[in-house]
This record gives C-alpha cells, structure tokens and sequence, in this order.
C-alpha cells in the first residue's frame, strides 16, 4: 500500500511524502495502566463482545483498507469508530503519525474481533507529523474524539503503550517477513455510559508543546443489512 500525505514539520513547513506498507495492524488492549485495558474490555463486554484472549492483541487487516476519504460507508447500524494514532513509514524509512479511527462492526465483532476488524474501512487524517520530532513530549500528545458533537474520548498517548512497543509487538506476530508495518495505536476509554453508534466523527491530536493540531472529520453511511 502506498498513500500520499502531507507532513508538517515543527519549523511550520509541509512537504508531501508517500507512506508505504505491505501489512496493517490495529493493535488493541494497549494501554499501559491496567485499569484502563480493563475499562474497554468492560465496555466491549456489555455489547457482547469476549475478552480478549491476551493483551495486548494484534489484528490484521488488509492494507487497502486504510482510507482518508471524510464519508465512510459501512453496512448495518451497529458500527462505531474510536480515536487512535495511525503509524507508518516513508520509503526513506521516517516514521510518521496522524489521528486515525478503527472503525468497526460492533455486531460482527460478537461474533470474531478479527472478521469485524476487516468489515470497515480504517480512517486516517490527511496531516502527519514525524515521530521524531515529537518523541520527547510523546506522553503529553492529547487524543480526543467526537460523536455526533459530544466529546466521547479524551486522555494523553501516555496511557497507551509507545510506538516502539507497539511496533515490536507487531513484528512477532507479522504475516509477513520481510514486512513493513503500519499500525494503529489501539485507543482510550469512552466518557459517558459506553459504545454509541454515530454518523458524525471528528478526531483531533493536539501536540501542546509544539502547539499545533491535526484534525479528522468523516461521517458515516449505512447500507441495509440484507440475508
């Protein structure tokens, strides 16, 4: 998979870049304080969802499922996007990040997180930062979302696992060797009473230290569900 993008460096200049990758993960169950992994498998449960067999998990899905499109179609009511960070490299080998959603199928994931993973297409921002421009500060990075105009997630990157983690974690479980990787974060609990399925997303990563924003806004299309 190859995805042009912008990316704009802490000096206030764009460039545009490709991202290449041959295998995609959404990694989930990421984060680092426990309360947090079990507060999600909580939410997940009371849709019927099973508890992961370990965490954090890994799930492949196919790499041209990675979209920026701002209209996500998607069958049946029962899908919902969440906040994550998208990772992956140029072909000089920059690793770069933007805000992203895992969407997916809530009603198939009762069923298996893998196939349901694999039903929505994934939504990343247009904007990317380089990782190594922000690494520092990386904890400090501020991952919100909305649903249909409520914020539905806040916290920090902090309270997930690091790139370097994540990425190591992936390459154990690799479909592929040699295999460049792209990845999402996995994401952050939701305020409120749990999942909601909305037609309206916005994402936002604020970077408080560099004072800059990447935006992502997409809206949600449901086709019949139809045996």
């Amino acid at each position: 998979m190859r995805m042009e993008v912008s990316v704009l460096g802490k000096d206030g200049v764009f460039s545009r870049t490709a991202l290449e990758w041959d295998a995609c993960v959404a990694a989930g169950y990421t984060g680092r304080d426990q309360a947090g992994v079990l507060a999600h498998v909580e939410e997940l449960r009371k849709i019927g969802v099973p508890a992961p067999e370990k965490v954090p998990s890994m799930y492949w899905v196919e790499p041209d499922r990675v979209s920026q499109a701002d209209v996500l179609w998607v069958v049946g009511e029962s899908t919902s996007g969440e906040a994550e960070v998208f990772l992956a490299r140029t072909a000089g080998g920059d690793l770069c990040v933007s805000v992203a959603s895992d969407h997916t199928d809530r009603a198939l994931e009762t069923v298996s997180v893998a196939k349901a993973k694999q039903a929505c297409s994934k939504i990343v921002g247009a904007l990317f930062w380089k990782v190594d421009e922000v690494r520092d500060h990386w904890d400090s990075i501020e991952l919100r979302s909305w649903v249909d105009g409520k914020l539905y997630q806040e916290g920090t990157l902090g309270r997930m696992l690091p790139p370097e983690k994540l990425f190591e974690l992936a390459r154990e479980d690799a479909p592929c060797v040699p295999c460049r990787l792209s990845l999402f974060s996995g994401t952050l609990p939701v305020l409120g009473d749990g999942i909601v399925f909305g037609k309206q997303y916005v994402l936002s990563l604020k970077d408080p230290v560099l004072g800059r924003e990447i935006r992502c806004m997409y809206s949600v299309r449901v086709l019949p569900d139809r045996n």
